[in-house]
């Protein structure tokens, strides 16, 4: 077997290397020096700690062997034992000056923050970047990332907030952008200005202290926690998680095709409007909607999944029905304990549910008053119903649920009622076990 391999050509052998941790591939170079050779080619070099302590002359020594013309991809992962004296700015200067199209640097160790060259900021051959924890983004003027298509910047500090700006309008083919906060990151205003961005990520950080009041007329600037705006024109895929400033303008996104939104501090009229396009709704409520005017129409929404974790969402889900009059499937899924205020059902029947709804499902149902009246509401409306699932609480009494659910009409007597034994998590084609 062993010369079997040895006669395959060195461009194959580079090739299968790739397939290996780099630690392994390196290590091969004591076998012979057509190894040594072969190790020394490799496009791809990924270094990670592994606790060790022994990764920095591990980088150095591979890097000094390295005798590749191209280093394409280059990923430094140190964790908090990785010795302090390494100089991972003299690493990253080696791949930019070998033309790295892909550079991947997550700092976890126990050093003050890293600041980078400007080669970083100028390098024309970069297309993929993530910068993780103890970096400084000091950016530089001017800057250009001409061929950069995607950026990650992960729990970085900023110089300040130009630095952000610059970045993100360093390349005019940017796609993706994952924005995700700390504490501590010198950015109070926000700004994704991003005219070529399709898929966008951002997560901020949640103030773990008092929850924010509806109608809290505090002018004191002081307690304000920032700003957040997005212009995106082609988004087409959008996620923002833990959304805790307390202005956000997000311009309409006419080219919006999925989003998933969690924990945002009382979503408001502008807020729903700019994903008004949306066809595909992921919906973490944690505190009650502002305003929610029926002026605003979801008319491309096809699918919608509602995860409340406050007691005010029947309403809420109501405002969506009416508003949805092409919503094909719907999901709901309640994570609360404590019943909704009474109910008032609907003087009309939403549009979806008299001639588009076909999929409904219930995650997590227990079957208290208010949920008993969404749900018999829903059934005996939507005329084009072809699946129901409802998934009962594991505390509730599972037969006597059974049959208090079967016993309620259906306007659509070709619909089938289901009581999985196991919840899925169904949402854009995909389906995920929970």
């Amino acid at each position: 077997m062993e010369n079997r391999i040895c006669d395959l050509p060195d461009d194959l052998l580079v090739h299968i290397m790739l397939f290996v941790p780099t630690k392994v591939a390196v290590a091969t170079t004591i076998l012979s020096k057509r190894w040594r050779s072969i190790s020394a080619m490799l496009p791809i070099l990924d270094y990670k700690d592994s606790g060790s302590g022994t990764i920095g002359w591990f980088i150095e020594k591979s890097l000094q062997l390295h005798k590749a013309p191209k280093l394409k991809i280059l990923s430094v992962e140190l964790g908090p034992h990785s010795p302090v004296e390494l100089d991972v700015v003299k690493c990253l200067e080696n791949a930019i000056n070998r033309g790295a199209y892909g550079l991947d640097l997550n700092l976890l160790w126990n050093v003050e923050l890293t600041r980078f060259p400007k080669s970083l900021y100028t390098c024309d051959t970069l297309v993929d970047l993530v910068l993780s924890n103890k970096i400084l983004v000091d950016v530089p003027s001017p800057v250009s990332l001409p061929y950069l298509l995607s950026l990650s910047l992960i729990d970085v500090v900023y110089k300040d907030e130009d630095s952000l700006a610059g970045l993100l309008s360093s390349s005019s083919v940017l796609n993706w952008l994952m924005l995700t906060r700390r504490k501590d990151d010198n950015l109070t205003n926000v700004i994704v200005k991003v005219s070529s961005l399709k898929t966008l990520f951002y997560q901020s950080v949640w103030p773990m202290d008092v929850p924010v009041e509806e109608g809290d007329d505090d002018d004191d600037d002081d307690d304000l926690i920032g700003s957040l705006v997005i212009d995106t024109p082609a988004l087409d895929d959008i996620t923002l998680s833990t959304i805790s400033e307390d202005c956000y303008l997000i311009d309409t996104m006419p080219c919006l095709d999925v989003a998933h939104i969690s924990y945002v501090i009382y979503p408001d009229d502008n807020f729903l409007k700019s994903l008004s396009s949306v066809k595909h709704l992921d919906l973490c409520l944690a505190n009650p909607m502002v305003g929610s005017s029926n002026d605003i129409k979801f008319s491309r929404l096809i699918e919608f999944y509602f995860l409340t974790k406050t007691v005010d969402w029947l309403e809420p889900l109501m405002f969506f029905l009416q508003n949805s009059a092409k919503l094909k499937l719907l999901t709901i899924h309640t994570e609360h304990e404590s019943p909704s205020p009474p109910w008032n059902q609907p003087s009309s029947i939403p549009g979806c549910l008299s001639s588009h709804l076909e999929i409904f499902v219930w995650n997590n149902y227990e079957g208290r008053d208010d949920e008993k009246q969404l749900l018999s509401y829903i059934l005996a409306n939507s005329e084009c119903l072809k699946r129901a699932e409802i998934n009962l609480i594991a505390t509730c009494n599972l037969e006597e649920r059974q049959k208090e659910i079967q016993s309620m009409p259906r306007i659509s007597t070709s619909s089938r009622l289901l009581f999985p034994t196991q919840m899925y998590r169904w949402f854009n084609g995909h389906c995920y076990g929970d």
